[in-house]
This record gives structure tokens, C-alpha cells and sequence, in this order.
């Protein structure tokens, strides 16, 4: 039942992160990966939220589907790094390094919102 929960919530995420990121891509400016951004930080939020949230009354099948699910595939490290990796090649080396900190930095503030959010 583990597996089918992680695969249902993987397939979602999946499916969501494709969808919003083709959105925003579409609307980027300067080639700039909007889209991986956004539901990074989203996720990023999201997962600070559940953490600050969880207790031993968490159901484990919820914590299967949505934390190592649907926001394990929602969010997307392996996007970030091969977007960085085309810039750094097309020698866009300031679009790179902006792309790289305001990621990492944005991420880790959002995880820290959502973790104060309802403490």
C-alpha cells in the first residue's frame, strides 16, 4: 500500500509540476526557468508547512502520498541543475549565478515560512 500511495502522489506531482511550469515558461522573460523556480519555492513552502505540522497522529499514508509523493516529484533538482548547466554553456554566466542563488536562497527561505507558519 506504501508503494501505491508514493506512486499515486509521485504521478501527481509530476503531472502538476509539467503543467505550471509550461505555464510559466511561456511567459519567462529573458529564457529565465520561471517555472522550475516557482514550483521549487512553492514546494519548498509546502514541505516547510508539513514538517511544522507533523506529529505521531500524522497518518503515515498521507506522509507517503504528499511528502515523498506528490512534493518529491513536484519539486525538481535535477531541472535546476541541468537549466543552470545551459546557461553556464551558453556562457551566460550572470544569468547563471542569479539562477543559482536566488534558487537555493528563495528555497530555504520559503521552507523556513512554511515551518514558522503555524508555529
Amino acid at each position: 500500500m506504501i508503494y501505491l500511495m508514493i506512486g499515486l502522489g509521485g504521478g501527481l506531482g509530476a503531472i502538476s509540476r509539467y503543467l505550471i511550469s509550461s505555464f510559466l515558461s511561456n511567459i519567462a522573460l529573458i529564457g529565465f526557468p520561471i517555472g522550475t523556480l516557482f514550483v521549487n519555492i512553492i514546494g519548498c513552502l509546502v514541505m516547510g508547512i508539513f514538517v511544522a505540522n507533523q506529529n505521531e497522529a500524522a497518518s503515515s499514508l498521507a506522509k507517503y502520498f504528499f511528502v515523498i509523493g506528490f512534493l518529491g516529484s513536484f519539486t525538481t533538482f535535477s531541472a535546476f541543475t541541468k537549466e543552470a548547466l545551459v546557461f553556464l554553456n551558453q556562457e551566460n554566466f550572470l544569468i547563471s549565478f542569479l539562477y543559482i542563488l536566488s534558487t537555493v536562497m528563495l528555497c530555504l527561505i520559503s521552507t523556513y515560512i512554511g515551518f514558522k507558519f503555524l508555529k
